[in-house]
């Protein structure tokens, strides 16, 4: 198990290498308003709510990754 957690926090460190945990998130909310623009103009999702708690989920990790550098 320790080097599965090994390999996940090599993948973190190359996601995070691409930019800081705050262009992250606005990334993330970009992504996430130009779905619910795109959601509001092709009816009802009756998943909208599954997509938004693992979206939430995101944002609040990169939120913790950057309380982490300070």
């Amino acid at each position: 198990m320790h080097q599965l957690y090994l390999a996940y926090g090599r993948k973190v460190k190359e996601l995070l290498s691409q930019s800081d945990a705050e262009t992250w998130i606005e990334d993330l909310w970009d992504m996430y308003t130009g779905f619910t623009f795109f959601s509001r103009e092709s009816g009802y999702d009756p998943k909208g709510h599954d997509r938004f708690v693992p979206f939430k989920q995101l944002v609040f990790f990169f939120q913790d990754v950057g309380k982490m550098k300070s």
